[in-house]
């Protein structure tokens, strides 16, 4: 419940301790507050409720630049709703030893609230009069000549103040002289300032012809609710697909809690097709048709800012050249009913932190907004048509950036970890694939597949789903050509030899020992050294390419302690 034991856990000392006295103390109360606001919301206000998302505080320190970090001073609890740039919160403060509740406006939602004030002034008067009587407004802003008189509404000064951009209007509640039902009160005041907030909302949409205000009528909601994890599930193992049960699901639910979603894993195992058999079975699309709720971006290595992944302003021909994944993001903006989903295919072939930080930037900020570098707040695309800037993220778009981790790519950083979860698709389920593959499957070739695959995987170069289906499809494909166990062969020396290399070290030559055996048909102790292997033994071998070149890449292996495919 709501009590100064609650609120004096932003008083323990040190940053950690702090966080988790928050959490263990103050967020309880406050989810039980926002609780109690939902029940009220829904009875007295439910035409609009039914849009609101309700969120909590989640940055657990303060970042002073340099390094430095001290213990968070304040947490909240938010109530608001896409367009967004303005919001109700319950604030307590360590600071101020108050807790607070009030409308948060950005400076992208100012003109919203001019327009609204200046054609519907008696409307809510009596709300800008109350807080003007009862509470307290803050902006900051350089008096002038122009600026209305003292007397003057908190509301007018804060609209003919150019400066002020950021607003907090609302009620202050002192620790020391808080009200006995301070839990009542708080939800009172929430329910008298989310008209205000709705009807910003409602302006905003009227003034962006991009999201036009009868989408807010067609759907309660924002995004929409997937099907149930059963049918994706069903879905996607009709399609051939093999994933855990268990993947799946940490999967689906990723996507539900937040907008970003990482996959490493080997290549191979099919995170790319993850993806889009995920937003073609949580939109019921067919095989082989087009989804219109997909894209796919593919991460060039040269991208080194946002203008890379968002488009770019013309200041000679004074036009935004927006990026497929800007366009995307505009069009799910118009469809709040839908859920669109990206994956950025190869996400660390260059820095993320670098490319990606207005979307990172955007997911932690209440109005969810990046600026796209223009010189006003709307310019025109090239092609047709305009954008704002700030743009705001869609609350709908749900991201999945695809990861493999070798020397070609860069390392994950915190910044990015800290707003995704991270879905790991290392494990290559054999039996699983063999009873989804469609095509027919020598018991030969799969036994040697069988047998190969944990070797390469404990060399530390494993191959997924993807190379298995390519060396079956080959030995499919040699029929009339050559024998299976000749057309497999060829596929081991192309498609797993290559994976393998490195400095000596016990792994790799046991590894490179383990297949020699399998292709030779002879164990180690029958042969020795692969140098003392003969032309003979090769000759007599089931898999005499692959062996002759693993015979090369052991002798290399003794002879300069490293070796590679091309020894």
């Amino acid at each position: 419940m709501l009590s100064i034991k609650a609120f004096e856990s932003l008083l323990v000392s040190g940053m950690a301790d702090r966080w988790s006295a928050v959490q263990e103390r103050l967020h309880p109360a406050l989810a039980e507050l926002a609780e109690r606001v939902r029940a009220a919301a829904e009875a007295d206000l439910p035409r609009i409720w039914p849009l609101y998302e309700v969120s909590f505080k989640s940055q657990r320190y303060l970042n002073r630049g340099q390094g430095q970090r001290d213990p968070i001073n304040d947490y909240w609890v938010a109530f608001d709703r896409a367009p967004r740039g303005a919001g109700v919160l319950v604030a307590v403060s360590g600071t101020e030893r108050s807790v607070l509740v009030g409308i948060q406006l950005w400076r992208s939602r100012k003109d919203d609230l001019a327009s609204l004030w200046g054609g519907a002034r008696p409307v809510w008067q009596p709300i800008i009069e109350r807080i003007g009587r009862e509470g307290v407004a803050r902006f900051a802003a350089q008096p002038s000549a122009l600026s209305p008189q003292p007397s003057a509404l908190w509301i007018d000064r804060y609209l003919a103040a150019r400066g002020a951009g950021y607003l907090w209007a609302g009620f202050v509640y002192p620790w020391e002289s808080l009200p006995e039902d301070l839990a009542g009160r708080l939800t009172a005041d929430v329910l008298a300032l989310l008209p205000l907030n709705e009807a910003l909302m409602e302006q905003a949409e009227a003034d962006d012809p991009a999201s036009p205000a009868v989408l807010r009528e067609a759907r309660p909601g924002y995004g929409g609710e997937p099907p149930p994890i059963e049918m994706i599930a069903e879905r996607v193992r009709a399609r051939g697909f093999t994933i855990s049960d268990l993947l799946l699901r940490s999967y689906h639910l990723a996507l539900q809690t937040r907008p970003l979603v990482i996959l490493p894993g080997i290549s191979g195992t099919g995170k790319t097709r993850l993806t889009r058999l995920y937003a073609d079975a949580a939109h019921g699309v067919a095989p082989g048709r087009d989804n219109p709720y997909y894209l796919v971006v593919s991460v060039q290595p040269d991208w080194h800012s946002a203008r890379d992944l968002l488009g770019y302003y013309n200041a000679l021909t004074g036009d935004y050249h927006a990026s497929a994944f800007t366009r995307f993001l505009l069009r799910a903006a118009a469809d709040p009913q839908q859920t669109y989903y990206i994956c950025l295919d190869e996400l660390n072939l260059a820095r993320p932190e670098y490319y990606l930080a207005p979307i990172l930037s955007a997911m932690e900020t209440l109005e969810g907004t990046f600026d796209l570098g223009t010189p006003t707040a709307e310019a025109p695309l090239a092609g047709g048509g305009s954008i704002q800037s700030p743009m705001r993220l869609p609350g709908n778009v749900r991201i999945t950036g695809t990861v493999n981790v070798d020397e070609s790519t860069f390392a994950l950083s915190d910044k990015l970890l800290d707003r995704a979860n991270l879905i790991e698709l290392t494990d290559v389920d054999l039996g699983a694939f063999r009873a989804s593959y469609a095509g027919p499957v020598d018991d030969e070739v799969w036994a040697m597949i069988a047998a190969v695959q944990p070797i390469a995987t404990d060399a530390g170069h494993p191959f997924g789903y993807r190379a298995i289906g390519e060396m079956l499809r080959f030995v499919e494909q040699a029929r009339g050509t050559l024998t299976p166990r000749a057309a497999l062969d060829l596929q081991i020396k192309q498609k797993v030899l290559p994976r393998l290399r490195g400095e000596d070290s016990p792994r790799l030559r046991r590894a490179l020992a383990a297949l020699l055996d399998l292709t030779l048909g002879v164990e180690q102790r029958a042969w020795g050294k692969a140098a003392a292997i003969s032309a003979e033994q090769l000759a007599a071998a089931p898999y005499p390419e692959s062996a002759a070149k693993l015979r090369r890449m052991l002798e290399r292996l003794d002879q300069d302690g490293f070796t590679d495919f091309y020894a």
